[in-house]
């Protein structure tokens, strides 16, 4: 061995001294952090291939779209200041339907139904509330028509939440009525998701400002980047209320460029309900202004013009911040519930093992359970890990369906013909536990059949999935979707 050579593999040898423990130690700091969190094991196990395996790449990707951040985990100080507004405001406004929601509940006595309601109650501090009427609209261009003509009609205010806002033509309508019950004396305000709506244009929104409009976006700091503020939210006056899947945006109407057409569900609502979707509102607004609106103004006590025809709802909310995974316990909780049948639309299929080992039980005692998603993806990623659950799935006789004439947005839950929910979250992990989300339980046989029947629609337009297809698969795409997996667990 030549000179040079020696003075190479000392090097060399050196190098490797140094970089060994440097090593030893990044593992053991990786795993104690990943341990620390408590998370889903699954979740735990792809970060830590991603951060051994790919270092360079990995550690800022966990910090910045990885970490549950320990200061979301416990309740700050704004979160108890709303907490102490909300309960100096709210009892007058539920003590006014006590009696009536004792009664509707009543006849859940001893019923799984009735273990919901308490659940919800439990989690979410959600109180079964009435609603004077309940609308469910399938169809974009007439939610918007509905909800425009309601703005016109306010008189003290509208609140309006997306997790998208838009610049496009539906925008423009909206900012244009705005603009003009701004300009009547109506209190506007607008909120965003920041990352949400990162890449539309905000000159419309600027202009709206000018003009009186309050707007403001949410989770704007950089360690909160990674949460979402997924929240379809719109209260008129106190008294009218919309939330479901669609965001602000004329895709949500015609399914834009990328789409033939969108497919969605969405709910108007009426009556002293419409105070638990303001309550959230009001929450956030607060979380990010620090301008309270915990006033009678905007929860006024409602009674009822026909109590024997009010319909019962609850609202469930669960964000990273919270102790529970709310939403995604009572959706476990209600599918686990199933006697006769459950049917399930959402956009996306990445559940968590404690959601995905209750389908497949569910499915294996014989109930008739039906899945249905998008055909026609916008998020590759989840579009191809959703395939690596379906043979299990499938198997356990639980049908599943993929809609196919535009992009399939719509997020329900209907159970035994009985009751159902309406809301924003998917089923996905991100929804489950990094999102702000919500689902309102409509206890309404009625209501409930309607989703059934919207289901039953829609399958005019699915294909099925069947074991023989799944089968097909070559190795090499299972493979690109078990990857894709990994990464959906990890993000």
């Amino acid at each position: 061995m030549d000179v040079r050579g020696a003075d190479v593999g000392y090097t060399l040898g050196m190098l490797t001294q140094l970089i060994t423990p440097l090593i030893v130690i990044y593992v053991a700091v990786v795993v104690v952090i990943l341990i620390y969190e408590d998370r889903d094991p699954s979740t735990t196990l792809a970060w830590l291939l991603i951060l051994l395996f790919l270092p360079v790449v990995g550690i800022p990707l966990y910090f910045f779209a990885g970490r549950v951040w320990p200061w979301k985990r416990h309740r700050t100080r704004v979160d108890a200041a709303n907490a102490a507004e909300a309960h100096r405001v709210l009892p007058a406004v539920y003590a006014a339907h006590q009696l009536w929601a004792n009664a509707r509940r009543a006849r859940y006595d001893g019923t799984d139904v009735a273990k919901i309601i308490t659940m919800i109650e439990r989690q979410s501090d959600g109180h079964p509330m009435p609603a004077e009427t309940v609308e469910i609209f399938t169809s974009g261009a007439e939610k918007f028509d509905r909800l425009i003509a309601d703005i016109e009609a306010a008189t003290d205010h509208v609140h309006l939440q997306y997790f998208i806002w838009e610049r496009d033509a539906l925008t423009a309508r909206v900012a244009d009525v705005l603009r003009r019950k701004v300009a009547e004396g109506v209190t506007v305000r607008v909120m965003y998701d920041f990352v949400g709506s990162l890449t539309y244009r905000k000159d419309e929104l600027k202009t709206l400002e000018r003009a009186g409009v309050h707007v403001g976006a949410d989770l704007t700091k950089f360690n909160e980047l990674n949460y979402r503020n997924h929240l379809k939210i719109a209260v008129i006056d106190g008294c009218i209320g919309y939330t479901g899947g669609m965001n602000m945006g004329q895709e949500y109407i015609d399914g834009g460029e990328r789409f033939d057409m969108w497919r969605d569900t969405h709910m108007r609502v009426s009556g002293p309900f419409v105070a638990e979707l303001q309550r959230l509102f009001v929450a956030r607004w607060f979380s990010n202004r620090t301008e309270s609106l915990w006033t009678e103004r905007y929860f006024p006590v409602q009674r009822l013009a026909d109590p024997s025809s009010a319909i019962m709802l609850q609202l469930v909310h669960s964000s990273v911040g919270d102790q529970w995974e709310a939403v995604k316990q009572t959706f476990l909780q209600a599918v686990a519930s199933a006697d006769r049948s459950v049917r399930i639309q959402s956009p996306y299929f990445v559940p968590d093992q404690s959601f995905y080992d209750t389908l497949l039980s569910v499915g294996l005692a014989g109930i008739d359970v039906r899945f249905m998603m998008t055909g026609v993806p916008d998020k590759k990623i989840a579009f191809w890990a959703a395939r690596t659950y379906f043979p299990k799935v499938v198997a356990s006789g639980v049908r599943a369906y993929q809609y196919t004439a535009g992009f399939f947005h719509a997020k329900s839950l209907a159970v035994d013909s009985m009751f159902c929910a309406i809301g924003t979250a998917n089923i996905d992990v991100r929804s489950f536990s990094l999102h702000d989300e919500l689902a309102v339980f409509i206890y309404d046989e009625e209501i409930t059949r309607q989703i059934e029947l919207h289901f039953e629609e829609d399958l005019f337009y699915c294909r099925e999935i069947t074991a023989e297809e799944l089968l097909a698969d070559g190795r090499l795409l299972r493979f690109r979707n078990s990857v894709m997996r990994l990464a959906s667990r990890a993000l």
